[in-house]
C-alpha cells in the first residue's frame, strides 16, 4: 500500500498537468464518431465506461454501424450517406512505475485516429489509423525469429517521428431478415485476430473490446495484442534478456465472415489468414474461426456466455517463400451487466487453451511451442461505487510454454513458465468521454514483478 501511495504522491501533479492541456483544448463538443453519427452520448452505448458495451451499443455494432440520428444525410438513388465523414481521435496520457525502474510518462502512450459509420441503407465500417513510433518496439510473431512490428499502436519516447499505419478496417454489410440481423463483412486487423470481424461481449474475446486491460484469459497467452500491464508482457519481459526465446503475441488477421443475430444470442464464422498487408497477399489458403454466444437476461442482469474455436490450417506466400501455420485454439467467456446496490456492476470470466505445435515445421499460430499446450482462466469485477466512480478487481493465472531457437531455428529446448496476475484498479468519468484511471498489477508464481499506471484515455 504505501508502494502504491508513493506513486501517486509522485504521478498526479505530472499527470494533471498532461491532462489540464488536452481536457481543455477539447472540453466543448467533444464526441467520438459513432456519438456524431446517432446524436447520442457515448454513455448510450457503453456502461460504466467505454469500451465495455451495453445492450445498445451491442445491437448498433449487430446492425453494422448503420444507426442514424438527427445528423445531417445526403440521399440519392441507391446513396445514403451521412452529411460529414464521421471521425474520432483517442489518446492515453499515461504514466507507470515498474518494479525496480524509472517511473516513464506516455505523452501520449497510445494515439488512434478512427473512421467509421454508416455508408449506406444496410452497411457501415470502422477504420482504425494508430500512430506509431518508427522505432517501436517489435515482437517476434513467426517460425523463423524474424522481428515483426507489433501493430500496437504505442508510442514510445525514444522511437522518433511517429507514422500513420493502417491498424484495422472492416466493412459490414447487415440485413433484417424477420428479426435475424444477417450480415456478411471483410476484415483486416493487426491486433485482434477473426473476433475482430464480429463480437459483441466484452469479455476480452476480442482485445479491442475488454472491460480492463489485462483480466482475459485470450490476452494473457498471446492470442491478441493488448496495451498495457498483460501476462503476456509480463512473459515476454522475463525472456526479454535471450533474443533467442520464441514466444508469440499475434493479432494479424485479414478474412470473410458471415454473422446472424437476434435478441438473445449471436453466431459468426469467418475464414481467414494470418497477415495483415496494405497490398495483395499471394496464394492465400484460410483457417475457420466460429463464434457462438447466448446472451439471456435474468433477473435484471444481462448475461452473456460463449465459445471461441479456431481450426485448420492457413498459409500465402510463393512456392519457394510459403508461410503455413495450423490454427488450433478454444475458448470460452461469460459476462454479466446489472446493478448491485443500485450500483452498476460488470463480471467477466474467460478461459482459453491453445494446443502444442505439432513440430518446429507446422506450428500453431496460437502456440509457437512444441514443448506444451498453453492455457489461461481470468476473472474480473467491476462496480460503481459512487457516480462515475468504478473500481475493478481482477485474476489472471497462465501457463506459457516457449521454444530455444539455435541459429539454424531448430528447437534447442523448450520451458514452461507459470504466472499470475492480480489487479486493483479505479475509473473515474470526467465525462463520457474522458476516462482517469488507476491499476496497480501484481505478477506471480514463476513471475516476480509489479506495475502501477495512472493514465487518463480521451476521444473526441
Amino acid at each position: 500500500m504505501q508502494k502504491i501511495m508513493r506513486f501517486i504522491r509522485g504521478a498526479v501533479p505530472s499527470l494533471l498537468v498532461l491532462a489540464g492541456v488536452v481536457v481543455d483544448m477539447n472540453s466543448a463538443e467533444a464526441i467520438p464518431a459513432f456519438a456524431r453519427q446517432t446524436s447520442q452520448a457515448c454513455t448510450a452505448c457503453h456502461t460504466q465506461h467505454f469500451p465495455t458495451l451495453n445492450s445498445f451499443g451491442r445491437l448498433f455494432k449487430a446492425q453494422g454501424y448503420t444507426m442514424g440520428g438527427s445528423q445531417e444525410t445526403v440521399q440519392g438513388e441507391g446513396l445514403d450517406l451521412p452529411g460529414v465523414l464521421n471521425a474520432a481521435l483517442v489518446g492515453r496520457l499515461a504514466m507507470e512505475k515498474k518494479k525496480n525502474e524509472d517511473k516513464a510518462i506516455g505523452f501520449p502512450a497510445s494515439l488512434s485516429l478512427y473512421f467509421g459509420g454508416r455508408i449506406g441503407k444496410n452497411s457501415g465500417f470502422l477504420m482504425e489509423i494508430p500512430f506509431e513510433g518508427a522505432g517501436a518496439e517489435t515482437t517476434v510473431v513467426d517460425g523463423t525469429g524474424t522481428e515483426i512490428g507489433n501493430g500496437s499502436g504505442e508510442v514510445h519516447p525514444e522511437a522518433g517521428p511517429s507514422f500513420a499505419q493502417l491498424g484495422s478496417l472492416k466493412w459490414n454489410y447487415v440485413e433484417d431478415m424477420n428479426g435475424i440481423n444477417a450480415g456478411l463483412n471483410a476484415y483486416s486487423s493487426a491486433m485482434a485476430g477473426p473476433a475482430y470481424g464480429y463480437e459483441l461481449l466484452s469479455t476480452g474475446a476480442m482485445g479491442m473490446n475488454v472491460a480492463i486491460t489485462g483480466a482475459n484469459a485470450m490476452g494473457a497467452i498471446g492470442m491478441h495484442m493488448e496495451h498495457g500491464s498483460t501476462l503476456m508482457s509480463a512473459f515476454m519481459d522475463a525472456m526479454e534478456s535471450n533474443p533467442n526465446m520464441r514466444m508469440t503475441m499475434v493479432g494479424q488477421a485479414t478474412g470473410l465472415g458471415a454473422s446472424a443475430q437476434s435478441g438473445e444470442w449471436f453466431a459468426y464464422y469467418s475464414a481467414y489468414f494470418g497477415k495483415q498487408a496494405m497490398d495483395y497477399v499471394p496464394n492465400p489458403s484460410f483457417a475457420h474461426y466460429l463464434r457462438v454466444a447466448w446472451m439471456p437476461t435474468f433477473a435484471g442482469w444481462e448475461m452473456g456466455m460463449g465459445a471461441q474455436i479456431y481450426t485448420g490450417s492457413f498459409g500465402y506466400g510463393s512456392d519457394t517463400a510459403e508461410m503455413t501455420y495450423d490454427a488450433k485454439a478454444t475458448t470460452l467467456d461469460f459476462q454479466a451487466q446489472g446493478d448491485v446496490a443500485g450500483r452498476a456492476t460488470g463480471i467477466y470470466v474467460t478461459y482459453a487453451s491453445t494446443p502444442k505445435s505439432d513440430s518446429n515445421s507446422q506450428l500453431n499460430w496460437y502456440n509457437q511451442s512444441v514443448g506444451g499446450d498453453n492455457s489461461a482462466f481470468a476473472i474480473l469485477c467491476e462496480m460503481e461505487v459512487v457516480p462515475r466512480l468504478s473500481l475493478n478487481v481482477g485474476y489472471t493465472q497462465a501457463t506459457y510454454w516457449s521454444d530455444m531457437l539455435m541459429s539454424d531455428g531448430s528447437v534447442m529446448n523448450s520451458s514452461k513458465t507459470e504466472g499470475t496476475l492480480a489487479q486493483l484498479g479505479a475509473n473515474y468519468l470526467l465525462a463520457p468521454n474522458k476516462r482517469l484511471g488507476f491499476k496497480y498489477a501484481d505478477f506471480g508464481s514463476d513471475l516476480d514483478s509489479n506495475i502501477m499506471e495512472l493514465d487518463l484515455m480521451i476521444g473526441f
